[in-house]
């Protein structure tokens, strides 16, 4: 399934190939991918989504290199984002 979000970056990435530039940078394509196979898979139960975000923050201190930890940081952020928006929906629904 494609979304809009794989959407843009194929078209920005595309968007320079025969500029100087050669599109968009890979490092930047690599993180957005990240955020978006994170939002993608992320589990929309709270209870799991909170035991998830203990263990990559677990993760994240015992990591040992920096693309691992650039990594985690990326994940922690966008289930984060995930979590804000269950809670925001939940209160939502509750003051209806």
């Amino acid at each position: 399934m494609i979304d809009a979000s794989q959407v843009m970056l194929e078209t920005n990435s595309r968007r320079g190939e025969g500029a100087a530039g050669g599109g968009m940078n890979p490092v930047m394509k690599r993180h957005l991918e990240l955020e978006i196979k994170t939002l993608q898979d992320a589990p929309r139960d709270a209870d799991k989504l909170r035991r998830l975000l203990k263990v990559k923050a677990r993760q994240k201190e015992e990591a040992m290199h920096i693309e691992d930890t650039q990594r985690l940081v990326t994940e922690i952020e966008m289930l984060k984002v995930v979590f804000y928006l269950m809670s925001r929906d939940k209160r939502t629904r509750q003051e209806a």
